[in-house]
Formats: C-alpha cells, structure tokens, sequence
C-alpha cells in the first residue's frame, strides 16, 4: 500500500515540480567565470570570518590587559594581530590569484 501512495503522489504532482533549474555553465554561460565568482565569494567569506575572529581575540586580549594579566593579554592581541595579517595577505593573494 506504502508503494502505491508514493507512485500516486508522484503521478499527482503538477509538472511544474518536475521541471529543474540548470547550473548557469548548463545553460550557456562559462563555466571558468562561475568558478571565479565562486572562489571570491568562498574567500570573502572566509576572510570576513577570521577579521571577526581576530576583532574579538583583541578584545577579550584587550580585557585581560584590563584586569591585570598582561602576558596573557598580549599573547591575545599578538597573536590576533598575526591573525589578522595572515588573513589579509591570503585575501590579497586569492584576489590576485582570481582576478576581482
């Protein structure tokens, strides 16, 4: 009975269900500028994440200067602003790399 409903829903459903979109490389475009445009937008994400990241790293080093704990603070702040720079070159890099 459970095999005859899921061909009956199948066989009901409009054809509007049925119809997929294409990838835009399927439809004509190219397939080299998709690609493109998927890395800068993976890299844009990812540098976006690890800015964050590093913001927030400086702030809680920022806080622990705050309290009194300096090394460990600094080792916060240092070890975000390193963070920071190493995003920043690898953004810089792919946006090279990709051509944006």
């Amino acid at each position: 009975m459970k095999r005859w409903m899921g061909l009956l829903l199948c066989a009901a459903a409009p054809s509007a269900f049925a119809i997929m979109q294409l990838p835009g490389y399927a439809q004509g475009s190219d397939l080299r500028m998709t690609i493109e445009e998927r890395a800068h937008a993976i890299t844009d994400v990812i540098a976006l994440v690890v800015s964050i990241l590093a913001i927030i790293g400086i702030l809680i080093g920022a806080g622990y200067f705050a309290i009194g704990q300096g090394d460990r603070g600094r080792s916060y702040v240092v070890g975000s602003v390193i963070g920071l720079i190493l995003a920043a070159s690898a953004y810089g890099i792919a946006a090279l790399v990709v051509g944006s």
